[in-house]
């Protein structure tokens, strides 16, 4: 793929392309991009232009889930057209991919520069405006793809080769720096129209409940909760949301797989879901990738989570994404999650390039692991 990309100029490709595309740490990206590449059959000449200049992180995130259908063994029709998959077999299905972005004229490197040195790009400054801001964005994102319609006014869904199959809307945000800091909950408040409330029962434990949610605010804006609800996503089957589908994801993977530089260590830190049914508070976590055995790998299905639509028309059968986590509204309004094994709720990727980089990023994971303890 990168041979191919070359064709463009350097004068309008992304900066974070040119970086995978030209550092020596991203080898492991660069080969791991490449080998997905040659089986990805949906690419078209847009796709390779854009993954290079204007869709950089777009493209990523379609490329990281044909590589998690594909490792689930679905098996992919090719349209050359709208939606970007269809899945065949006994249990088909189409999914468009789709982000959130940031506005027209607004560079994400520059406001990357201009952040204080002491703050992480990941965590927003304002964690409650910048929630508000995550959800209305990705209401947009979705709104967008509801409301579309091709030439022959037809939504993806009215399609000859869409009909009778389940829709969803795959989704990622990237409309600001720390767009990635949020996870599946706030976007599953806005698609189910309620929200888990936490308490304590007299002998200390944790009760959850259900409330509604009819609105959401920012600032004097305000948008209608409950999207799945709405006669508009009836055809929608459900959406899938990654907050991890990024070069870093390519990066990991193939590092574990033995396609990095010796002189280049990876390590992953970030919080998991407790295990403890009283806990309120996610786990603190490090590793340094790659030490441990091949059952324990990350896979592409990792960290994407699939919100079913309890109104949809054609809703999908249990078991269609193995590897995904799973969210389905019960019948009390509280939200059944069910996963395979356990995933970061968010994670950052730190990337150690030096003789000594295995040593110092286990050092790294040690203290974090340590203070998380304490």
């Amino acid at each position: 793929m990168f041979e191919r990309v070359r064709k463009v100029s350097d004068e309008v490709t992304d900066p974070r392309f040119r970086f995978v595309r030209d550092h020596h740490i991203h080898q492991a990206t660069r080969q791991l991009m490449d080998e997905i590449f040659v089986t990805f059959h949906g690419a078209d000449r847009s796709f390779v232009r854009e993954f290079q200049t204007t869709g950089f992180s777009p493209r990523v995130l379609e490329l990281a889930l044909f590589a998690a259908l594909h490792e689930q063994g679905h098996v992919l029709e090719h349209t050359g057209g709208a939606p970007d998959f269809l899945i065949g077999g006994s249990d088909p299905v189409a999914i468009e991919a789709t982000t959130s972005n940031p506005a027209q004229g607004v560079s994400l490197e520059a406001a990357f520069e201009q952040l204080p040195r002491e703050q992480h790009p990941l965590v927003p400054a304002d964690l409650d405006d910048a929630e508000a801001e995550f959800v209305f964005q990705t209401a947009k994102a979705l709104g967008r793809k509801i409301e579309k319609r091709s030439a022959q006014g037809h939504a993806y869904w009215q399609a000859p080769h869409v009909q009778g199959r389940p829709f969803v809307i795959a989704l990622e945000s990237f409309h600001h720096l720390s767009a990635l800091f949020h996870t599946v909950s706030p976007l599953a408040n806005y698609l189910y129209g309620c929200r888990d409330v936490a308490t304590r029962d007299a002998e200390g434990a944790l009760v959850l409940s259900s409330e509604k949610v009819t609105e959401h605010w920012r600032g004097d804006s305000r948008i209608p909760s409950g999207l799945f609800a709405r006669p508009e996503a009836a055809h929608l089957s459900a959406v899938i949301f990654s907050n991890s589908a990024t070069a870093s994801k390519f990066h990991r993977i193939g590092t574990e797989r033995g396609y990095g530089p010796q002189d280049v260590a990876l390590l992953r830190y970030g919080s998991l879901p407790d295990p403890d049914p009283n806990a309120d508070r996610p786990l603190n976590h490090a590793y340094v990738v790659g030490d441990y055995g091949p059952e324990e790998r990350e896979t592409f299905s990792e960290g994407f989570h699939i919100l079913h639509n309890p109104w949809s028309r054609i809703p999908i059968a249990d078991g269609v994404f193995p590897g995904f986590t799973e969210h389905r509204l019960q019948d009390d309004g509280l939200i059944l999650t069910t996963t395979s094994r356990p995933d970061y709720f968010t994670s950052s990727t730190i990337v150690f390039h030096e003789p000594d980089a295995h040593p110092r990023a286990r050092g790294y994971a040690e203290r974090y692991q340590d203070a998380a303890a304490g």
